[in-house]
């Protein structure tokens, strides 16, 4: 069910127009993965006052969807899209921050991903053993919440060196 809902979302996605929403030349799908992405970050600073509310159930479900969430639209938009358009001239290009500003974020968006994963593991999970796993909670979720929001600023500057730089 989960992988016929993931095909019928593809399938719309590229039905729709080519050109975005958000009036700046960027794609439909550029745009739709912006506008997602800062729902998320809503949702992140949403579920953090959860946790400080200690509603950590509420936390962890909120914050492992957003996760989630994020992996799929890596996959869907994202990772594609990097594919496309910097993979073929990475590292000749570094100098401009039209391959720069997503490779950056590609770096620190892994990173950011990576360290959610490892969270979620840890705190939901009891696949790892004991000694890979953190002991103050606190200082990682904190410090995976900064990363996650450098991380949605530098897509934001990713989003402006391609779709709004380029014609200013």
């Amino acid at each position: 069910m989960l992988l016929t809902a993931g095909w019928s979302w593809l399938i719309v996605l590229y039905s729709l127009p080519v050109t975005g929403f958000l009036g700046t030349g960027a794609t439909f799908e550029a745009d739709a993965n912006l506008v997602v992405q800062l729902v998320m970050a809503a949702a992140l600073v949403a579920g953090a006052f959860l946790a400080k509310q200690k509603r950590y159930r509420a936390h962890g479900i909120c914050q492992t969807t957003v996760l989630l969430l994020n992996l799929w639209m890596i996959g869907l938009v994202m990772w594609p899209t990097f594919r496309r358009q910097v993979n073929p001239t990475f590292p000749k290009a570094l100098h401009r921050s039209y391959y720069a500003a997503p490779i950056a974020h590609a770096a620190l968006g892994m990173a950011a991903e990576f360290l959610g994963l490892y969270i979620v593991l840890v705190a939901g999970t009891n696949v790892l053993p004991v000694w890979l796993r953190f002991r103050n909670w606190k200082l990682w979720m904190r410090a995976e919440f900064v990363l996650w929001l450098v991380v949605v600023i530098s897509g934001i500057g990713t989003y402006y060196a391609w779709y709004i730089g380029p014609f200013r």
